[in-house]
């Protein structure tokens, strides 16, 4: 069968935009898009919740596992958005083909390395945070269900990227919402016991949720294996016409994808040894900890999808050897970014308390998750820009700079200083908190006076 190839002006979907609008068209769908991702995560919690804390606490940690899968995840999502964007840009069909059957292949073989051994090794890895029984007994098959949906998670990962180097964001937004809600219709179904919350049926517990999650994430992966059927897919129909795999594409991928993903990888897995402070100080804790990472994970949401803007307009301009535009359209990324971080960190900081309670309102949570949720809202005031410069390095494929400063941030800053400040110092929680938001603040600093030196704009990959 013949390719099937359209060769429309590269950036023709641009012409006539403003730079804030070509921004906004990708950003706002692809936020709530990874807004709704999210939504797998506290929807399962708020349910849960109506079971008590010790459940709560259970997908709590869970989810913070789960947050470093989504690092090693960047890996891939990282190095084809680089590469992705820029031959789009370029006009480069047959090199996007050769990015994407080599994206999918990585994608294949990641996602059986991670499921079996999480299946396999599910006890061990709990086993390290030192849980109270109750707690353990309920997160243990909660992490081996939840661990075969990460093979799903890898699947989709050039299918999803392509449309986001695209800037088709929109198309996204759909999946994930029919996603959620078929989420958050088994939810109850499958939690609770027949009578109970009007629809419950099975009374599987934590375990539901679990298998509830693990169903939309199938049904996810369907749906964007049915838009790579539309005529207006990046890649050339047939799509898997001339697969052929070598290492040296494989190796380029990596090359951008892999500091890419230790710069984000970093802070969920420093997350988890801080966890391993939190923890001493009981269930209260752990739970209020988990449930101010997850509303605050929606402000990193908004970022990301400003982000994943940037980092397509960026790789498709620098394609196109449109390096003016390039600069021009960062300052403009710039003042949206840090103009609706003033407004999100006011909010969270006034409403702390509210969120936490919605979630689970006994008094110990409220108090522990009321003051992790303010000081990340002062830091995430410094934060913003830091994430603006590592989305326009990474669109470019310079990816080593946030490694670094992600590694010195929450490594060399934030476990230290977060030890130091809770025990030696004895401020407790909160010293956990300060340490957690001061490591933010450096890595933010570095990040931003990296970018401002322009080597980017340059950057060959």
């Amino acid at each position: 069968m013949a390719l099937k190839v359209e060769n429309p002006a590269p950036l023709a979907e641009l012409e006539g935009k403003s730079y804030s609008r070509q921004l906004w068209s990708i950003a706002w769908p692809s936020s709530i898009s990874m807004l709704l991702f999210t939504m797998f995560d506290l929807v399962n919690i708020k349910w849960i919740g109506f079971l008590g804390t010790e459940p709560v606490a259970a997908a709590s940690l869970v989810g913070n596992i789960i947050g470093s899968v989504w690092g090693v995840m960047s890996i891939l999502f990282t190095g084809a958005l680089a590469l992705f964007a820029r031959f789009l840009g370029a006009g480069d069909n047959s090199g996007l083909r050769n990015s994407f059957h080599h994206t999918l292949f990585l994608s294949v073989v990641f996602g059986i390395f991670l499921t079996v051994p999480c299946l396999v090794f599910a006890p061990q890895i709990l086993g390290f945070f030192h849980l109270q029984p109750g707690v353990h007994d309920q997160a243990l098959p909660y992490l081996r269900i939840f661990s075969i949906s990460f093979f799903a998670l890898f699947i989709e990962i050039p299918f999803w990227t392509i449309w986001i180097a695209k800037g088709r964001t929109r198309l996204l937004l759909g999946c994930n919402a029919s996603a959620v809600a078929l989420n958050l219709v088994l939810d109850p179904v499958l939690i609770f016991p027949k009578g109970r919350m009007l629809v419950g049926l099975f009374g599987m517990g934590v375990t539901g949720a679990a298998i509830a999650s693990l169903i939309s994430e199938f049904f996810l992966l369907a749906l964007l294996f049915y838009l790579s059927r539309r005529e207006d897919f990046p890649v050339a129909k047939p799509v898997l016409a001339g697969l052929k795999i070598s290492l040296k594409e494989n190796y380029r991928i990596l090359r951008i994808g892999v500091p890419g993903s230790i710069a984000v990888i970093s802070r969920p897995l420093s997350t988890l040894l801080l966890q391993r402070f939190i923890t001493g100080f009981g269930p209260a804790a752990i739970a209020g900890f988990g449930i101010g990472l997850r509303w605050v994970a929606l402000n990193w949401i908004f970022l990301q999808g400003l982000s994943n803007a940037i980092s397509s307009l960026v790789g498709r301009y620098l394609g196109a050897k449109k390096i003016k535009e390039a600069g021009e359209m960062m300052l403009r990324a710039f003042l949206i970014g840090i103009s609706l971080q003033v407004l999100t960190s006011a909010l969270f900081y006034i409403f702390a308390p509210q969120l936490v309670s919605i979630m689970e309102p006994s008094p110990d949570t409220v108090k522990a998750g009321t003051a992790f949720i303010r000081w990340m809202a002062i830091a995430m005031l410094f934060s913003s820009s830091g994430d603006i410069s590592r989305a326009a390095l990474n669109g470019a494929g310079n990816t080593n700079p946030g490694m670094v400063f992600s590694i010195l941030g929450h490594w060399l800053v934030k476990i230290p200083l977060a030890w130091v400040l809770a025990f030696p110092l004895a401020m407790g929680l909160d010293g956990i908190w300060q340490g957690t938001a001061a490591a933010l603040i450096v890595e933010a600093l570095l990040l931003l006076l990296w970018y401002s030196r322009g080597g980017w704009k340059s950057h060959k990959i």
